[in-house]
């Protein structure tokens, strides 16, 4: 589902040449839930932008669900990200302007065609919010938010969910919860789930745990070798 291949990102900052991923090689399996971990700084959220498009490597490839992303142009990009991903941040990302349900409604109508309306209505009802449908942002709580964050995250019906500590502004309650409805998306739609926390419980749940220090991989519970990253890169090269 996922492909990395000697993925690099390095910025310029003034006469300093800054390395935050050095030679990523990475294969992620369908349907696989994965927690990316390790210190502030190690380059973990870098990992996941790029990942989900929402950066360019410096080099490397990058293929989602055997779309190569990493030479695409803008409009393309956009195009995979609407249709392959859906991205739950930590801090909601929510339009202040726009309802709960209209939040929800938002990817499915940048991005597909048709009446989503009744769809989103059920996930708003699955995350247990079936009576704050027509509330504002600023009229829910944090946990509230990310519920409606997760909804939206789901209704195109992406079959990668990734999300960037998706429980730390989170009490332990909501931060469960948050966790539980993300694990049943994964194992109902068998959708490949991608996270990065701090959070050693949530790891402790993922299939596989991935350590990341100084922009490197120091540690892989499931690990992939060179000759499977080969046959996985030219399998999602054909079917690119």
């Amino acid at each position: 589902m996922i492909v990395l291949k000697n993925l690099t990102k390095t910025i310029q900052n003034g006469q300093r040449r800054i390395e935050i991923l050095r030679g990523i090689d990475l294969a992620i399996p369908s349907g696989q839930f994965v927690a990316i971990v390790g210190a502030s700084g190690s380059g973990k959220s870098t990992l996941l932008g790029l990942m989900a498009g929402l950066d360019s490597p410096s080099s490397g490839e990058i293929y989602l669900d055997g779309t190569p992303i990493h030479n695409l142009p803008e409009s393309a990009l956009a195009e995979v990200r609407g249709s392959k991903i859906g991205f739950v941040f930590q801090s909601y990302q929510l339009i202040p302007t726009l309802t709960a349900l209209e939040n929800v409604l938002l990817p499915y109508e940048l991005n597909s065609t048709g009446n989503a309306v009744e769809r989103a209505r059920t996930l708003l009802t699955q995350v247990g919010l079936a009576d704050r449908k027509e509330h504002y942002p600023i009229q829910l709580t944090g946990g509230e938010q990310q519920r409606v964050a997760l909804a939206r995250a789901f209704v195109v019906q992406p079959p990668i969910i990734m999300a960037d500590e998706p429980t730390g502004n989170l009490d332990s309650t909501n931060g469960h919860l948050v966790l539980d409805l993300l694990l049943e998306r994964n194992r109902e739609a068998k959708t490949t789930l991608v996270l990065v926390t701090h959070d050693v419980t949530l790891a402790e749940r993922a299939d596989r745990r991935i350590v990341l220090s100084d922009g490197r991989i120091i540690e892989d519970s499931a690990p992939v070798s060179a000759n499977q990253l080969e046959l996985a890169t030219v399998k999602q090269e054909k079917n690119g």
